[in-house]
């Protein structure tokens, strides 16, 4: 009840259909006469279809007059409309579950398929973690200009804790190597948005290669060590392990090929791109490297 002693009710509003300028204050504009409580709002925009959900709390007396209002008015601006009863039990239930830990998994490629999409979310699952909205970070892709469409990003807010985070890391890096797209996963929290200095390996990252993997091609142990350069990025050996492993089998090999390495080297695409923007946005930059300082 509310301080008038009038007893009060929960309802979920749904609306959908094509968007359009002033559907959203239309709909506020009658809930605040009638001096509905908002508890909650969520607004997305998929292809200019909308999708709006608000809970709003009010007195039971005018809870049919407004249904009745935002009925005649979503009808009139041709989107659809749903309502559900939440009961009090319900919403404290839902109250209670704020303040669990918050994550932000993103994922990024040349295009994402609902095949990688699907691979990600039953991870996500598995682990116990609820997504609470997902996001598209990169630019509308074209179906008639193919070649204008060099990545596509996807954001997922994430709730609650992974109940095996070493597992649900080396599963998403597996998933990286098998369908071509790359993961980010951070606490979602006031550090994430207010770093300013970004730190990057070399090998694999800035490069398209593994310093090591071309000296011992060079070497003629090329398969050699690149079984176990495949075996640390897995986690399967110890890195400082793997590494002494590595450089033991470029015993006799003559160090001039470094040059000619270094004059080589691949750069990943979209490298250039990534540090101008980095730099215009203020961030310092750094590479932090296990590799030969040659090549640095």
């Amino acid at each position: 009840m509310n301080q008038s002693g009038e007893k009060e009710e929960q309802i979920l509003i749904r609306i959908t259909g094509q968007d359009r300028p002033g559907l959203t204050a239309s709909v506020m504009g009658i809930l605040a006469k009638y001096g509905a409580q908002v508890l909650d709002i969520g607004q997305a925009d998929i292809h200019a279809t909308l999708s709006l959900g608000v809970l709003i709390r009010l007195d039971e007396m005018h809870s049919g007059q407004v249904m009745k209002e935002l009925l005649f008015k979503t009808t009139e601006l041709g989107v659809n409309i749903g309502f559900s009863p939440i009961t009090d039990e319900e919403y404290e239930n839902w109250v209670n579950h704020q303040g669990k830990n918050r994550y932000i998994l993103t994922m990024i490629g040349r295009s994402l398929s609902a095949r990688q999409i699907e691979a990600t979310t039953k991870i996500i699952a598995q682990q116990g973690l609820n997504i609470d909205s997902i996001l598209r970070l990169s630019g509308r892709m074209s179906i008639k200009e193919p070649q204008r469409n060099v990545r596509a990003s996807i954001e997922f807010s994430l709730r609650g804790n992974p109940a095996d985070r070493a597992t649900m890391q080396k599963e998403l890096m597996n998933m990286s190597q098998e369908m071509a797209v790359d993961f980010s996963f951070q606490h979602d929290d006031v550090y994430r948005r207010m770093r300013r200095l970004i730190c990057f390996d070399m090998d694999s990252t800035l490069i398209q290669t593994e310093c090591i993997d071309e000296l011992a091609k060079r070497a003629g142990v090329g398969d050699k060590v690149s079984e176990i350069t495949a075996r640390a990025m897995r986690g399967e050996i110890d890195f400082k392990e793997s590494f002494k492993e590595r450089v033991a089998l470029l015993k006799g090999l003559d160090a001039s090929v470094m040059k000619d390495i270094a004059e080589h080297m691949p750069i990943t695409e979209g490298t250039d791109r990534l540090m101008s923007v980095l730099k215009t946005c203020g961030y310092k930059i750094a590479i932090l490297s296990g590799g030969f300082t040659y090549f640095g």
